[in-house]
């Protein structure tokens, strides 16, 4: 058995769902974690997270911001994530603003605030890129 919680402060997503497979964007790049994966404990970046469900070959997109990623040896993939949104739940038009908005400060910024402009980005490019998924799904 191999399965799937993912939950935010505000809001639990998933809980205990059998996977087929899960990716996840991990700090140093894509993680593809399949049932019997080795036990780890990694941090997560501003990506998008996604799942396909027992019985289903959809892929399930989520964006999310930084957290936790835990996979046990009994096959429970634990996701903490700051925040995490499904495509139906992002406002396109509000993303790309952000985005653009980060990159004009990112030109400008000083180094103090160069990390909250480039998490800016990443999550509205995080939204972006789930949004994409998505619809290129369908």
């Amino acid at each position: 058995m191999f399965t799937l919680t993912l939950v935010t402060p505000q809001k639990k997503i998933a809980e205990d769902v059998e996977l087929k497979e899960v990716f996840v964007p991990a700090f140093r790049g894509e993680l593809q974690i399949l049932p019997g994966h080795a036990p780890m404990v990694t941090t997560l970046q501003a990506g998008v997270l996604k799942y396909k469900l027992a019985g289903s070959n959809e892929l399930k997109p989520f964006a999310i911001s930084w957290g936790y990623c835990e996979v046990t040896a009994a096959g429970q993939v634990t996701v903490l994530a700051e925040t995490a949104e499904a495509p139906t739940e992002i406002d396109v038009k509000k993303a790309e603003d952000s985005r653009e908005d980060a990159l004009k400060k990112l030109g400008t910024t000083t180094y103090e605030d160069y990390e909250v402009y480039m998490a800016q980005f990443e999550q509205a490019e995080a939204r972006l890129k789930a949004v994409k998924k998505d619809s290129a799904a369908h």
